[in-house]
């Protein structure tokens, strides 16, 4: 079931902001809060409020969040849902990535669009990250504790050059297993949820 404080629908006007960072977020999976300043995303949870920050910093983009979770669980995960394009279609496209990271890392999936779904590499269900926390122009790592978890995501300057004057957009999806609870920002109707706002790129916002 979908949590969410308020209701979110970007217009045309509305986009994130990148801040820009002096240092690039250490490579442990650490988030440094006090080095970064205020998330620019909040995402109520049950078990507290997830914290997002998006910076810049050598060119590169960071996506740095903290969950909070107390209930460890392989099966707890974070999506980053990327629009490359910009175009904000009605389903994922091929230029859309959505990024499921695990709390166990190895276990996590990256899935691209393609004809209105979401296809993992090589179309293999069954196909996961493993040891190798890497891809095509991206890095990630993680860090795991009693009171919750932390993913730092590390994109090459080409995610962010966009397409045909449009800006990339971003959404994300957090899912929680104990209790099982998802949630998602933007924030969509609770009678839809989170999975409406993982296929519909036209709800993720533009980053600036």
């Amino acid at each position: 079931m979908l949590l969410a404080a308020v209701l979110f629908h970007p217009g045309p006007t509305d986009t994130l902001r990148l801040r820009p960072v002096a240092n690039p977020p250490a490579t442990d999976g650490h988030v440094d809060s006090t080095a970064w300043g205020e998330p620019q995303i909040r995402i109520p949870t049950r078990q507290g409020t997830a914290s997002i920050w998006l910076l810049q910093a050598r060119d590169s983009l960071f996506i740095a969040a903290s969950v909070p979770d107390a209930t460890p669980s392989w099966t707890d995960a974070l999506a980053i849902c990327f629009d490359i394009g910009g175009d904000g279609g009605e389903a994922p496209q091929h230029d859309d990535f959505q990024w499921s990271f695990q709390r166990v890392l190895d276990s996590s999936v990256v899935y691209r669009g393609r004809a209105g779904r979401w296809e993992p590499p090589h179309d293999d269900p069954d196909w996961r990250l493993g040891p190798d926390h890497s891809g095509g122009g991206w890095q990630v790592s993680s860090a795991r504790g009693v009171r919750g978890w932390t993913v730092v995501l590390r994109l090459d300057p080409a995610w962010l050059e966009g397409q045909g004057g449009r800006r990339p957009r971003v959404g994300f999806r957090i899912h929680d297993d104990d209790p099982n609870g998802w949630y998602a920002w933007p924030a969509v109707e609770k009678s839809a949820g989170a999975t409406l706002l993982e296929r519909t790129p036209a709800l993720w916002v533009p980053l600036e």
